[in-house]
């Protein structure tokens, strides 16, 4: 029997005519999707695609190969349809909770993916500091939150999905007076302003014992993060006009051009984003869906990255 997922390649580098984007589209090393294409032609025993200098083009017999994968594509999407129908997934209100950071990098690019795929669903986003997320949990304003645990004491009980970790750096104005100093750690970095979303107290005291920061002033360390704010384009704005520090995720856009990355590489400080649920309860259909779809994009931007 035919691999469905072969046939899915085959779709996608016919349409590509190029096995470089095709592997892209499909989060796969070029070097595997050549091995399910020749998996392919050897299961039908014949050539499939002419791989020539102006591109990759299907054979006669890739031809009506994609004639008939794109029946069963549109089968096969019908039956999914069907499921979900009786499922409820295509319909309802989806109510999730998110971090400012994490909401930055990529929930957006997530949710407008899951509209696409479920335009009948309405999402409703509440953001916020993950101590106030947790609340909303707690009362049932919202099925789950997508943002770190740390924020939350190590007491409350929850259900975690971690996503993979990203390394966390920092960034200042273009001419803040650190980035002259040859000598850079976290302790230089904390001699300043420092502006971050919501950082709960046992936060920032692990940081402060992990990294051996106890030298700092004791005022100092009982305010590490001197400026609240949960939105981060005005974190940039602060950085900008003060001598306030902030953090920055590779993952995330780049920075404006009057803000510069700090070179200081911390191997232990990264980020702990998650799913997080209470322990015990059973997630809706669209919240499912919704956390697979997280997943999936999460994979596909380090597959870009690298």
């Amino acid at each position: 029997m035919i691999d469905l997922k072969r046939l899915h390649h085959a779709r996608t580098l016919a349409r590509h005519r190029n096995f470089a984007l095709a592997a892209k589209e499909l989060g796969l090393s070029q070097s595997a999707l050549t091995r399910s294409i020749q998996g392919l032609e050897e299961e039908l025993s014949v050539q499939l695609f002419s791989r020539e200098r102006k591109g990759t083009t299907p054979t006669p017999f890739g031809i009506k190969l994609l004639e008939h994968s794109e029946v069963i594509a549109n089968q096969m999407m019908q039956l999914e349809r069907d499921m979900q129908d009786l499922q409820g997934v295509r319909t309802g209100t989806l109510n999730l909770g998110a971090g400012p950071a994490v909401a930055k990098i990529f929930l957006g690019a997530t949710i407008g993916q899951f509209n696409q795929q479920h335009p009948n669903i309405d999402i409703n986003v509440k953001l916020g500091n993950i101590p106030r997320l947790y609340t909303q949990l707690l009362e049932g304003d919202i099925e789950f939150i997508v943002g770190d645990s740390l924020y939350l004491n190590p007491s409350h009980k929850l259900d975690i999905q971690v996503f993979p970790r990203h390394p966390i750096y920092f960034f200042c104005r273009q001419d803040h007076p650190v980035l002259q100093q040859t000598d850079l750690n976290l302790k230089a970095i904390f001699q300043y302003p420092f502006a971050a979303p919501y950082m709960a107290q046992h936060y920032k005291q692990a940081l402060i014992k992990r990294f051996d920061l106890g030298n700092i002033k004791a005022e100092r360390l009982s305010s590490c993060c001197d400026i609240e704010c949960d939105n981060m384009d005005i974190l940039e704005s602060i950085v900008q006009h003060s001598d306030a520090i902030s953090f920055y995720i590779p993952s995330h856009r780049k920075l404006p051009e009057a803000l510069a990355l700090i070179p200081l590489d911390v191997p232990d400080l990264k980020t702990n984003y998650a799913v997080l649920q209470l322990p015990g309860t059973t997630l809706s259909p669209q919240a499912n869906a919704f956390i697979k779809q997280l997943f999936i994009s999460e994979a596909k931007q380090i597959y870009s990255e690298n």
